[in-house]
C-alpha cells in the first residue's frame, strides 16, 4: 500500500461563498459540481484538493476556533502568494512569521466558516 493523496474535508455553511473564497481569494482551480442544488465541491491548487461538503443540519467545526490548524500547505514562494492574497482584502489573515523550532516560514489565513488554512515554506529555500 502506498498513500498517493490526502485531501481536508470541510463542512462548510455557504458552498458558493466558500468556492468563491477558495477559487477567487486563494487562485483555487474552478471545481466541478455535485448534487441539485450544488453541495459539494473540489477545489483545487497544484494537484492538491480541499473538499467542500454543505449538508443540512451539520455545521461547520473547524479547529481554528481552538487556535489549531485545520489544513497545513507546504509552498514554495510565500512571499508573492501571501501579498497577492492580503491585497484582496476583507479577510483574516496573519503576517508571515518564521518558526526556527521547526524551520518554517508560514501564515495563517480563514476560510469564511473559520478553518484556519496554513501556507508554509521551508526557511532554508530563503
Amino acid at each position: 500500500m502506498k498513500i498517493i493523496a490526502s485531501a481536508p474535508h470541510f463542512f462548510v455553511t455557504d458552498l458558493m461563498k466558500s468556492l468563491d473564497f477558495y477559487v477567487d481569494v486563494l487562485d483555487f482551480e474552478e471545481p466541478r459540481l455535485w448534487g441539485e442544488p450544488p453541495n459539494f465541491a473540489m477545489p483545487r491548487k497544484d494537484g492538491y484538493i480541499v473538499m467542500l461538503n454543505q449538508q443540512e443540519g451539520i455545521k461547520p467545526n473547524p479547529n481554528g476556533k481552538h487556535h489549531a490548524t485545520d489544513a497545513y500547505f507546504w509552498c514554495q514562494e510565500i512571499d508573492e502568494y501571501y501579498s497577492s492574497i492580503k491585497k484582496k482584502g476583507g479577510l483574516k489573515i496573519l503576517e508571515i512569521e518564521e518558526r526556527p523550532l521547526y524551520g518554517m516560514r508560514e501564515f495563517e489565513v480563514y476560510d469564511p466558516d473559520g478553518y484556519k488554512l496554513v501556507f508554509a515554506e521551508d526557511m532554508k529555500r530563503n
